[in-house]
């Protein structure tokens, strides 16, 4: 029995907190939507209820494996493709507290909340920052990369550190009134790793365009990844928009309005992204694309871009962007539900492959 959980924990995939951060995309996307509506609310919170145990399984396997298998967990993050997907824990993190800040506010105390906030602000904000160096400078000193190595995977190391301000902006509006200067300093965090996370993915960007450009495409078992583009857009948009707020309250804007709008025209640069992806999609498609864990990068960019969409909506005061966004998320809901059921019929293999 030890044997068999130690071959489980070594096959346990970086990208299994995908899941996570699709889950709670979903259910907060849901939330902001139609959180009006008592079904979808309560929708909202299943989902919400269902990440936690998620987190809370995935936990174990995780850290297990950095304690039975480190030289495998070494091997991963060295690996051009593999080692970007560390940081879906962390961000897993911040997502499934801003699910507790969106849809459970109404059933836990804030302090309850801020508490966990800030336990989770730190251990995130580390660990991203951590896998960013550890990742980047691996890819620097690797003397056997190929073309074939780049594809869309490389932006989740971005997104990973735009996402950081969708927890530090709660916690900074909570000690706003508080303490000025630990509401400071949490946003001076907050623009840190948005700036790392932003500008990553402008470098990042050119070099993965450049490869689809001037070389063949990827293969089909890593074209999920290509809707990752939609991560760093969507939480781009959303972090911009909480950073303003945050530096608004902070005085260090007189008018929050021109960032946010600097935001919406991201936004615009998203609905290309997204057009261009299903385009891309539905060749694959055409072709065959075997399941594996990718298959959860379908998920949460779509998620983030939904949720930048909302955000944009209530900017503009748009119905058509509102109702835009709707139609996004009855689809994002139908490809979350596909994805999960996928999962759970392949879970035997992904975590015993050799028996296949």
């Amino acid at each position: 029995m030890r044997k068999k959980i130690s071959e489980a924990v070594m096959n346990f995939h970086p990208a299994w907190y995908a899941s996570v951060m699709g889950t709670g995309g979903l259910a907060n996307a849901v939330f902001l939507f139609l959180g009006n509506i008592p079904f979808f609310k309560s929708l909202a919170q299943v989902l919400v209820e269902f990440n936690i145990f998620l987190f809370v399984i995935f936990i174990f396997p995780w850290l297990a494996r950095w304690i039975w298998h480190f030289d495998k967990v070494v091997t991963d993050l060295k690996h051009p493709m593999l080692g970007n997907f560390f940081a879906t824990m962390p961000v897993g993190m911040i997502i499934l507290v801003a699910n507790l800040y969106l849809v459970f506010s109404d059933k836990l105390s804030p302090d309850f909340i801020n508490g966990i906030a800030w336990i989770f602000f730190i251990i995130s904000s580390v660990l991203i920052i951590f896998f960013t160096i550890v990742v980047m400078y691996y890819t620097y000193v690797r003397e056997d990369l190929s073309i074939d190595h780049l594809n869309f995977s490389w932006f989740i190391t971005p997104v990973a550190n735009i996402v950081v301000p969708v927890l530090g902006g709660p916690l900074a509006s909570h000690y706003l009134n508080i303490n000025s200067a630990i509401a400071m300093t949490i946003t001076i965090i907050d623009v840190l790793f948005y700036g790392i996370g932003f500008m990553l993915f402008i470098f990042v960007g050119s070099v993965v365009f450049n490869r689809l450009v001037n070389h063949k495409l990827p293969h089909a078992q890593v074209s999920p990844t290509f809707w990752i583009i939609l991560g760093p857009i969507g939480m781009g948009v959303v972090c911009l928009f909480v950073i303003a707020d945050s530096s608004q309250g902070l005085g260090l804007l007189s008018d929050s309005s021109v960032i946010k709008m600097l935001g919406t025209i991201l936004w615009g640069f998203g609905f290309w992204a997204f057009l261009q992806t299903i385009v891309l999609t539905i060749k694959y498609w055409k072709e065959g694309v075997p399941f594996s864990m990718t298959w959860w990068a379908y998920i949460f960019p779509f998620a983030a871009y939904v949720i930048s969409t909302f955000k944009v909506s209530i900017f503009m005061k748009s119905q058509i962007v509102y109702w835009y966004g709707v139609g996004l998320l009855v689809l994002l809901f139908a490809m979350w539900l596909i994805v999960l059921i996928r999962s759970l019929l392949s879970l035997e293999r992904l975590l015993f492959p050799e028996k296949k």
